[in-house]
């Protein structure tokens, strides 16, 4: 099981932009190129009316659905229902995820502590070069 965390302003963000982004991708740009084909081919061809975008985003929902319609068995993306979970599954799950918590905050102190003493042998090697910078003197 994954979890994604969203956290802040940016979490926010970044939700918003994928959303935008799959909005375009899906439904936009395929209207886009719908109204292109139809205004190309069949006004010229056969003197059907123009259209706008939004007749293209139409456009494409009606084939989308329609071809959902006729092949619906034959789908590329299934759902299947999976076994519900027991509750001896559910606290394996927990434990499982306290563990997780609780290797990320020792790994936090970890590195906070090998940052401390990083920053401390870095004021001390300056204390140092100071110190025989002024015996040269």
């Amino acid at each position: 099981m994954r979890i994604i965390k969203i956290e802040g302003f940016r979490g926010l963000f970044h939700v918003a932009f994928v959303g935008i982004c799959m909005f375009a991708g899906f439904v936009l740009f395929p209207g886009q190129i719908f109204m292109n084909l139809w205004n190309k081919y069949l006004v010229t061809l056969f003197m059907f009316p123009q259209i706008n975008h939004f007749q293209g985003i139409l456009l494409w929902l009606i084939v989308f659905l329609s071809y959902g319609i006729i092949f619906k068995n034959q789908a590329a993306v299934q759902f299947k229902r999976t076994k519900d979970l027991t509750p001896s599954d559910i606290d394996f799950i927990m434990q499982k995820a306290k563990f997780s918590s609780q290797i990320q905050h020792l790994t936090d102190i970890v590195q906070s502590h090998d940052m401390f003493e990083k920053n401390n042998n870095f004021k001390s090697q300056n204390n140092n070069k100071n110190e025989d910078f002024s015996r040269k003197e």
